[in-house]
């Protein structure tokens, strides 16, 4: 006879207990399943956030690597890119970002927020003239950077232009460090998602601390779709910061080649 245990409503028999005891620990395996499945739950875990930083742009699925391949592919084939690599003697290709993803770029805003499948879709390609005064920076927007319906947010622009145009400010200010003081940007025309786009800076003038620079942003067929200008500011105190030269020349020989 199966043993009874009372309650103070219910009565309730061991064959009972084990029967609901066995359904309470299916269904948490279940939930267990599920949660792996959807990324809820991550059995192990990378305890080394550059690692885990360093593979951001390619992460996801394998459609994901597969689309950033191709977009990686039509930026290197276009009109742009393809002036630049078949004339080494002027232009260069250096890094976008740098340092490089996982090693002090936890939190920059770029690479941590802007970066990913749909968004800015791949790490720019930036070749830099042999005046250092110059850069070609091609990039491909995804559909999650609109602000109206398949157009580009006009502030993701903007964020791009002064990403774009602190290149040859770094590059020529004192220890090559600077600020944003201004930025100016008008926009032309809608920037549809989903295209790759070229942006053209150069250094307009270069005055002790002051850089003032101006950028292009145009399609694959050389429309302008928009343009800036910015003013940039090494502070004040900058004999006393670090000297970045080293960095920029390490920048510089990422990528084979030299003038």
């Amino acid at each position: 006879m199966d043993s009874v245990i009372k309650g103070s409503h219910y009565i309730f028999t061991r064959p009972m207990l084990a029967a609901w005891a066995s359904c309470c620990i299916l269904f948490g395996i279940s939930i267990g399943f599920v949660g792996v499945s959807q990324g809820w739950i991550r059995l192990g875990s990378d305890t080394n956030p550059d690692k885990a930083h360093a593979g951001k742009e390619h992460s996801g699925s394998k459609d994901e690597h597969s689309a950033s391949q191709a977009v990686v592919e039509r930026i290197m084939a276009s009109k742009a890119a393809q002036e630049c690599i078949n004339n080494p003697e002027d232009w260069k290709r250096v890094p976008y970002f740098w340092p490089p993803i996982g090693e002090t770029r936890k939190t920059a805003f770029v690479p941590d927020t802007v970066l990913g499948h749909e968004k800015l879709s791949v790490e720019p390609v930036i070749f830099m003239n042999r005046d250092r005064k110059s850069f070609v920076v091609l990039v491909h927007l995804g559909k999650n950077l609109n602000g109206h319906e398949g157009i580009v947010h006009g502030g993701v622009q903007a964020t791009l232009f002064d990403e774009i145009t602190a290149r040859p400010a770094f590059w020529n200010l004192p220890r090559n460090i600077g600020f944003t003081a201004t930025l100016k940007v008008n926009y032309r025309r809608p920037v549809v998602v989903d295209q790759v786009l070229v942006f053209r800076t150069q250094l307009l003038s270069l005055d002790g601390r002051k850089a003032q620079v101006a950028a292009q942003l145009e399609d694959t067929r050389g429309n302008l779709l928009s343009d800036a200008e910015a003013l940039y500011v090494s502070p004040k105190e900058y004999e006393s910061l670090p000297d970045h030269s080293a960095e920029i020349a390490k920048a510089e020989n990422t990528y084979p080649g030299s003038f």
